[in-house]
This record gives structure tokens, sequence and C-alpha cells, in this order.
């Protein structure tokens, strides 16, 4: 149950990307659009809405007796709240002479409406559990961590010394660039390690708002362990070998002394890269 709910989790804010990519258009657009566009974007979205609430709904249903019916709530009633807002943003007279200002106020207003969502998501109680990835399940193994990854807020850091470029291109793609990235790995050679992976990096921390590279001694770095905010996943092979052979992923120590463990390793560490805002 609860690594199908985070399985849920993982879908319902992919859908709700889905939902408001019609917002999100508008949102990117370099000039104001005009009244006509913010009503058509309302539309769209709200012909998908009752579909997308269905999900909200299995999200929040534990079990026949389990709902988490105010959370439902919250998380159903962002699209509907943000189309009311819109709505009455755009239903003024003469609305059309102010068209940049109805721009600048309809992006904040979503950035907005963005948070609300997240939060809410957040309140739904979830936990995981370990799972034993089978051999030979390479694409199964990458989407179920890929799931943990998506629920990243605040950082995400990744400690492995045989770390290679293809972590970047499997996990890093599709994050969020405020998202805090560290990556802790050792020298290595061609194949792995710092070696492998400077070319990369340095394009990556200049995409990134808080993003370091940070070369340890081999001896200080034997586990491999992911830090999504403030839990700790330990798995056996690296991420972009996961479900080649017979694979452990799962929750690990999260507790204050475990993550001071972590934060001791990068202290050790030298920083290679590090985004320009650090």
């Amino acid at each position: 149950m609860k690594n199908i709910k985070s399985h849920q989790r993982d879908q319902l804010i992919m859908e709700f990307g889905i939902l408001f990519q019609p917002f999100d258009d508008l949102a990117l657009k370099e000039n104001a659009p005009n009244l006509e566009s913010y009503r058509i974007a309302i539309a769209k979205v709200l012909s998908g809405d009752s579909m997308w609430r269905e999900k909200v709904k299995e999200f929040t249903t534990f079990a026949q007796d389990i709902v988490f019916h105010d959370e439902y709530q919250d998380i159903s009633h962002v699209p509907e709240r943000f189309r009311g807002l819109i709505k009455e943003l755009i239903s003024y007279p003469n609305v059309s002479f102010a068209l940049d200002a109805i721009h600048k106020k309809f992006k904040e207003e979503l950035a907005n409406a963005k948070k609300q969502f997240f939060e809410s998501v957040e309140k739904v109680p979830f936990e995981w559990e370990p799972i034993l990835f089978e051999a030979n399940t390479p694409f199964t193994s990458y989407l179920r961590i890929k799931e943990s990854i998506a629920l990243v807020n605040n950082r995400l850091h990744y400690f492995d010394r045989y770390l290679n470029e293809y972590f970047f291109h499997l996990f890093l793609k599709f994050l969020d660039r405020n998202i805090s990235v560290c990556l802790i790995t050792t020298s290595g050679d061609s194949n792995y390690g710092i070696n492998n992976i400077l070319h990369i990096s340095d394009l990556v921390r200049q995409e990134f708002r808080n993003y370091q590279l940070i070369e340890v001694e081999p001896e200080i770095l034997h586990d491999r362990n992911l830090r999504i905010d403030d839990q700790i996943f330990n798995l056996g092979p690296g991420l972009d070998r996961a479900g080649m052979a017979l694979t452990n992923f799962g929750p690990s120590d999260s507790s204050v002394a475990a993550h001071l463990e972590l934060d001791k390793i990068i202290a050790q560490g030298r920083i290679v890269h590090h985004s320009e805002e650090l």
C-alpha cells in the first residue's frame, strides 16, 4: 500500500502539470495575452478537471473507511480556486487596457496555486518501504527510483564513489533548477567519478541555482546514499545500474545523527564545481 501511494503521488504531480499546461503556456508568453486567451485556457483546464479529481480521490483514499477528506478538498480545489481568481481578474470593465498588469498578476497567482498544491499534497501521510528489484528489471527500477526523486522539494544529495554521467541524463534532467543539488564522488578515472563527469557537471552548475560537486577520498565513501529533503535512501549498485542484477532500494536511517554523518562526508571533501550563486 505505501509504495502504491508513492506511485499515485508521483502520477498526481505529473497530471497536475498536464492539467495546468494551458496556464503555464500563457505565463511563458513574453507579451501579455489577450482576454480571449485566458478564457480559452480556463475552458481547457476545466475540461480535464473532473478526471483529475478522481486521481486526487484515489490518492487520498487509503481504505474504505480511511479517507483524508480535508486533504482531498485542499488538493482538488486548487484548480477551481485559481480559475475563479483569473475569471475575476479578466471580468472588470475596461480591463483590456491593463493587459500587462493582468499578465503580471496572473503569473503571481499561478505560482501561488502551485505552491498550495504541493503543500496540500505534502499533508497526505505515507511512508516508503524497502523494495528488492529483481534482476533484469532496469526500466522498472528506474521508474520506482525516479518516483522518490520526483518528491524533492528542497534538496537532492547523492553519494556514490562510482558516479558517472548517466546519473545526469536519467535523474537531473527533469529537476526544478531551484532544487539544491550536491553530488559526492571520488576522483575516479575516465569511466566514473570526477574524471568522468567534469564536463557535464560544468554545464549543470550554470543552470542550477544551488549546485555542488564534491570530491572525497575513496576510503570515506562506501555505501551509495540518496538524500531527498530529509529522507535518506540506500541502494546497492549505482542508480544507473539498478535492476541490472538483484537490487535493494529503500529508506535508510534518517535520524539527525545519520544526517550529520552525511554532512561530515561533504565537509571533508573538496568542492570541484559550484553554481555561480554560491
